[in-house]
């Protein structure tokens, strides 16, 4: 009723959410069967809050609204770990990095030119698959690996304008005799590569 109040309003709408969000946070802190139900939407509130301030601001970078969203969802997954150690790195850390990462290379794959934001992206891309190697985090290395393929593909056809046809050619054919010559030991690898990602949770 109160967000209705606020219609065209944003920055009412925002207040609204924060103190809402507030209230259940509060709630949260007791205890409570509900605690993790009632942390969720209390995070979900405040992310709405910053949303709504946003819009009101006429703020239009997309990592503006995806991160902070990304950044609750990570902080929710690694709570929710915590109480449950079994729960699957997809269910828990899954839709944040996708959250984070994956609007990000949308805008870079049909964007304008912003090589800021591939700079960053690629690195951010690179530091999550190291992290979930090093932590043995299926979720992190898959997304994480994802997004460094789209962000090299996309280099790689800019690049493909600025160069002649004839190195692209050599160096695929280069490839090809180097994948030929160490073909066995390229499918070992691939194999023990599948086998250490299916073993990671």
């Amino acid at each position: 009723m109160a967000l209705l109040l606020t219609t065209g309003h944003l920055l009412y709408a925002a207040g609204v959410c924060t103190l809402w969000g507030l209230c259940v946070g509060a709630r949260a802190l007791w205890r409570t069967e509900r605690r993790l139900v009632l942390a969720v939407v209390a995070a979900g509130s405040q992310v709405l809050a910053w949303w709504f301030r946003l819009a009101a601001w006429d703020v239009g970078t997309t990592e503006a609204y995806t991160l902070p969203a990304a950044g609750v969802a990570l902080a929710l997954g690694w709570y929710a770990v915590r109480t449950r150690p079994e729960r699957s790195s997809w269910l828990a850390y899954g839709p944040g990095l996708a959250a984070g990462l994956f609007p990000s290379l949308a805008a870079v794959l049909v964007g304008a030119d912003e090589p800021a934001r591939r700079l960053l992206l690629g690195a951010g891309a690179v530091a999550v698959v190291l992290a979930g190697s090093v932590l043995r985090l299926q979720a992190p290395v898959v997304v994480g690996g994802v997004t460094v393929v789209g962000v090299a593909l996309h280099e790689l056809v800019r690049v493909w304008d600025l160069l002649p046809r004839w190195v692209f050619l050599a160096a695929g054919g280069f490839v090809l005799i180097g994948l030929a010559m160490t073909y066995e030991r390229r499918r070992r690898d691939m194999v023990r590569l599948r086998d250490t990602v299916g073993r990671m949770t």
